[in-house]
């Protein structure tokens, strides 16, 4: 079994020793990419380099919900939907960023909507919350960029770091011992990315949103004086001349 296909069985299971096992199959090069892009989305991954990230999470979503939300809706299925689901997302995801971050809040709000109610008719409570979850997902679209893309940063930062250390023969296998430990360091990292990256792009927007102001009342003032003048001219004309 090639050291790709077990990365990705790995990434099938739901089981978090599995997924940071990951690490065992890193090539050191493959390592070294994963610190970098780890690095670059907890710093910028709000901005531009987002889309990558969409990318990335509506493949997740295609491949781990459409299956579910198929049932759910009792659509009709074919033979390998989730991996075309996780292909067309993943396109949607680089294209527009904005449908992912509807469907993140949206899916999980609509299953716990017909959980929670128990409706014989799951659809009264399933398609609401949709709409409601994925509304607010875009309301809060800035925390909600911010988290995933530091939180997408700081796993792979950490999991890099761990896999060139194996790799370079630093470390055993003994690191996953205690895996509740990499994973709150994760969160940890996480949370410090998504403090920075609100911090940093709320100042950019209150800078963008002041220096628009001030045109705009710049461009006010100009049209008002145009304007004065234009009837001061007119008033000059209206004249009548003295006898």
């Amino acid at each position: 079994m090639s050291p790709w296909f077990q990365w990705v069985m790995n990434y099938g299971q739901w089981s978090l020793q599995a997924w940071l096992e990951t690490l065992f199959y890193w090539p050191l090069w493959g390592a070294a990419l994963a610190i970098a892009l780890g690095l670059c989305f907890l710093t910028v991954g709000q901005g531009f380099v987002f889309r990558l990230v969409a990318a990335l999470m509506g493949a997740v979503i295609g491949f781990a919900w459409s299956k579910p939300v198929i049932h759910q809706l009792a659509l009709p299925d074919f033979a390998n939907s989730e991996q075309v689901y996780a292909v067309l997302l993943g396109i949607v995801g680089l294209s527009i960023p904005e449908a992912v971050l509807f469907l993140i809040l949206a899916i999980p709000a609509a299953f716990a909507c017909v959980a929670y109610l128990g409706l014989k008719n799951p659809l009264l409570g399933f398609v609401p919350a949709f709409l409601v979850g994925g509304a607010l997902g875009l309301i809060l679209k800035n925390h909600i960029r911010a988290f995933i893309a530091s939180a997408l940063g700081a796993w792979m930062l950490v999991l890099g770091i761990l896999a060139s250390f194996y790799r370079l023969g630093w470390i055993s296998n003994r690191v996953l011992e205690n895996p509740w430990a990499i994973l709150g360091a994760i969160a940890l990292l996480a949370l410090s990315g998504t403090f920075f990256q609100l911090n940093f792009y709320g100042k950019k927007q209150r800078r963008a949103r002041r220096k628009a102001e001030k045109v705009r009342l710049k461009t006010l003032a100009e049209d008002k004086a145009a304007l004065e003048q234009k009837w001061s001219n007119y008033s000059s004309k209206d004249k009548l001349p003295k006898v």
